[in-house]
């Protein structure tokens, strides 16, 4: 046993990557610049064939016995592809819990970056606002209007990029790797909104390169997830230099 607590025998973490229960969020997506969105993917994803992007906040607020977990999660993603197989791949989780960050960047290549996150519904209302640097750059409101047909689970798909920035600042001294996550989502619920998504400028969050050019829809949900990362392969360290820059 050790004198300090510096040192400490490795455990399985598994957390709420492998198995998330139902949760609030306020989703939309919307469709894009095809040009723009074909140069967000990283090689070896491809574009789509339709340019969706996907903006939720997710509220986590979970009790443990006498231990309670709270954290807002946020998603920017958008729609690829990896040898012909559909998915999601996310430009930017922000998160307000900064203990999160690094485990989920260096085990899984979470794009995660700390953040001030809300999602609030008072009666019909929603807001859910993303802020960085004093610049709310994502923001969401709403009214509730009504229930929607909740689907069956059904097989969803994220691609993340492990990586370990070079020391001598150019490169990786570590990846990347192309990590898929695959998923089953289970909703609960399902409610339509009625409302406006507004994207805001800020550098090192750029959503607004992707504009909206359609919103495809706007819902509340509750839904549960199932999840099981792994590594699929080695990625061309060349080709993906460009893109490495913006996680950080």
């Amino acid at each position: 046993m050790s004198r300090t607590r510096w040192v400490r025998e490795p455990e399985a973490q598994n957390g709420l990557t492998t198995s998330v229960p139902a949760l609030p969020a306020v989703e939309v997506v919307y469709l894009t610049d095809p040009e723009a969105l074909a140069e967000v993917l990283p090689p070896p994803l491809t574009p789509p064939g339709e340019p969706r992007v996907h903006v939720r906040i997710t509220d986590i607020d979970l009790t443990f016995g006498e231990y309670r977990h709270k954290e807002l999660v946020g998603y920017f993603a958008v729609d690829a592809e990896h040898e012909g197989a559909p998915g999601e791949y996310p430009l930017l989780i922000p998160i307000d819990l900064e203990p999160a960050i690094a485990i989920s960047r260096e085990r899984f290549g979470e794009p995660k970056k700390l953040a001030d996150i809300a999602l609030v519904r008072d009666g019909d209302r929603v807001t859910g606002t993303i802020t960085r640097k004093g610049v709310t750059f994502v923001e969401i409101q709403g009214r509730v209007t009504g229930p929607l047909p909740v689907p069956e689970p059904y097989p969803a798909r994220q691609f993340w990029f492990k990586f370990l920035p070079a020391v001598d600042g150019t490169g990786f001294d570590a990846g990347p790797l192309l990590v898929r996550l695959e998923q089953t989502r289970a909703p609960e619920s399902v409610e339509a909104v009625d409302g406006e998504l507004v994207l805001r400028d800020l550098p090192d969050c750029p959503v607004v390169d992707l504009p909206v050019r359609d919103v495809v829809s706007m819902q509340w949900v509750r839904r549960a997830s199932r999840n099981r990362p792994e590594v699929v392969a080695p990625v061309d360290p060349e080709a993906f230099a460009p893109y490495a820059a913006a996680r950080y």
